[in-house]
């Protein structure tokens, strides 16, 4: 996950994928998502009205995407759940649906398609020995991705102690407005004893919170890790949207473990960050795609780009063989949260691709910070840079064997 400073192979470790769970609007299970992309429209925005009470703000309108609901599988305890904030609840539904998928005992296949409840185990894939691959015990850590997560509890927090007596104002509000409401929430619901930590900023921290976890399992802090991203809409976030882009709640989640590579499933690998010039994102985004691609691999599938700036995607969708998938478009603005939203696209689309296939996530942010990351199917040809494709070693100390490939 991680590139060597030299530009060498280096132990960088994929991730494999055992569970997805989704609470977007209109989108329950994976194959909705690639439906939602194949759209020739996204769905209309509805415009709602934000007001601010106890305060002389006028109220403010805005175009978003229709509201959704964390429908909490009935495996959570309800006590409590109403001092929750809304952010926190899907947070939480979206990890509890990731980690079901996780803790179910499947034979020979880590990651499921999400939906409410299986019918039954998957059948196993062709090689697939008789063993069911059950979860990894030990600490599992929470990484979260979210801009918004707090901003309405600290506004009414703010507005309340210059409105209110003291000791009227609602003391639940003051942890949830700390800014690590989702990634607690879903430490201490699921009971989960590894670090639970937040990333902020632009749609790059989405695809910062999967490195986060990549790093946190490598070093032993953890051996499996639930990473997310939400978002929801309020006055206080508003301010950060652009106009021409729709703002969006929702959440997502991925659960992650070291990759075997002796079971089929859905990978995350090769990862690059780096820094772009602001004046010419368009060149250097391109040339940032097209280095990620070597020239005798295999074809690149679609492209899922997070960043606020359309006309960045149009000048990409020109230069890409396969289709540009523009998360902000078709799903709307979900802030830090997008690049991680994106990376769950990029899932669902090997989940429902029949033969192993790769492709490129991509966020980049308006002031130059930029991320990018393979998504493939287990069995597929990777989009590496030169590393020998059975260039890997033991680790002696549990036996795993790690591929050793990395970003050019």
């Amino acid at each position: 996950m991680r590139r060597p400073a030299d530009g060498r192979c280096a132990d960088g470790d994929w991730l494999a994928v055992t569970g997805l769970g989704l609470r977007l609007a209109g989108v329950t299970r994976p194959e909705a998502l690639g439906r939602r992309f194949g759209a020739a429209e996204p769905p209309p925005p509805v415009r709602h009205r934000y007001d601010a009470p106890g305060t002389d703000l006028a109220p403010v309108e805005w175009r978003v995407t229709a509201p959704v609901e964390p429908d909490l599988p009935a495996s959570v305890p309800a006590r409590g759940l109403r001092a929750l904030p809304h952010e926190s609840r899907l947070a939480l539904a979206a990890a509890v649906s990731a980690e079901e998928q996780t803790t179910r005992p499947v034979r020979g296949q880590a990651a499921i398609p999400a939906g409410r409840q299986a019918d039954g185990p998957p059948p196993a894939p062709p090689g697939a020995g008789p063993e069911a691959t059950a979860i990894a015990s030990g600490p599992a850590a929470v990484l979260w991705a979210s801009s918004t997560s707090g901003l309405a509890e600290y506004g009414t927090v703010c507005v309340e102690a210059a409105t209110l007596e003291p000791g009227l104002c609602n003391p639940t509000l003051g942890p949830a407005s700390s800014f690590n409401g989702p990634a607690a929430t879903v430490s201490i619901r699921l009971g989960l004893d590894g670090p639970n930590e937040t990333v902020t900023g632009g749609p790059t921290a989405g695809l910062s919170a999967l490195v986060e976890a990549g790093r946190l399992v490598a070093d032993g802090a953890a051996v499996r890790a639930l990473v997310g991203g939400s978002a929801t809409v309020s006055r206080w976030s508003l301010a950060a949207h652009s106009g021409h882009l729709v703002a969006a709640e929702g959440a997502g989640c991925l659960a992650v473990r070291p990759w075997r590579d002796v079971e089929p499933g859905v990978r995350l690998g090769r990862f690059h960050r780096t820094g772009l010039a602001a004046g010419d994102l368009v060149n250097q985004a391109r040339d940032l795609v097209r280095g990620a691609v070597v020239p005798d691999g295999p074809v690149p599938g679609p492209l899922v780009v997070s960043t606020p700036d359309v006309e960045l995607v149009e000048a990409l969708a020109k230069d890409h063989p396969q289709p540009v998938w523009h998360l902000e478009r078709v799903l709307g603005d979900f802030g830090a949260a997008g690049g991680l939203i994106a990376v769950t696209c990029a899932v669902a689309h090997c989940l429902n691709s029949p033969s192993p296939t790769a492709l490129l996530v991509l966020a980049v942010e308006p002031c130059g910070n930029a991320a990018i990351m393979e998504v493939s199917s287990w069995g597929a040809s990777t989009l590496s840079s030169g590393c020998s494709a059975d260039n890997s070693h033991s680790d002696g100390a549990s036996g795993r064997r790690t591929s050793t490939r990395a970003v050019s």
